[in-house]
């Protein structure tokens, strides 16, 4: 069972990575529409049309595609206001809780984003300014969301092999 385990924990590592890597590549792209934005405007007088749905289209790819890597290292938002309940076994139940109440509520998210890319599909939505479908943007948010489900039930049965401790986070194991 360790063995399953370890090996589905290196291939959740790698798709979270991938996703990671997608998110710095849009990153990227979403510097250079708005150089080239702030270039045409100010020096040309030109703005760069649709800019505005191209950024719109990077920030949630951004968001959604950085989701897998963030769930896979913890990297959650905490505020330790009772420290107590980050250690020993109240720390271990903690995290049960935790991570089965991200992985209802990423499933239920990722179900109704794809329920929006199907009919998003169905009625060939398309940008308002670009026409650019986007249904294959929504598509791809979906296999995001439902790879950080994934990260998180992952991270649930790394958690419930250890009873009563918690795996270390120091986020240097393995990536």
């Amino acid at each position: 069972m360790r063995n399953i385990l370890i090996k589905t924990e290196r291939l959740v590592g790698n798709t979270s990575l991938f996703f990671a890597n997608v998110a710095a590549l849009v990153l990227l792209a979403l510097v250079a529409v708005t150089c080239i934005d702030v270039v045409g405007r100010y020096f040309f007088s030109s703005p760069l049309v649709g800019a505005v749905e191209l950024v719109r289209i990077c920030m949630a790819c951004i968001i959604f595609f950085s989701f897998p890597f963030m769930f896979l290292r913890n990297d959650h938002i905490i505020v330790d206001l009772i420290p107590v309940f980050r250690r020993g076994w109240i720390g271990w139940v903690t995290a049960i809780v935790t991570l089965a109440l991200t992985i209802l509520v990423a499933w239920k998210i990722g179900d109704r984003v794809f329920d929006y890319a199907v009919r998003a599909f169905e009625d060939n939505d398309m940008t308002e300014y670009l026409s650019i479908p986007r249904w294959p943007v929504v598509g791809f948010i979906t296999c995001a969301i439902f790879a950080a489900a994934f990260t998180s039930f992952v991270r649930l049965l790394s958690i419930l092999i250890t009873p009563g401790k918690l795996p270390d986070e120091n986020h240097e194991e393995g990536i």
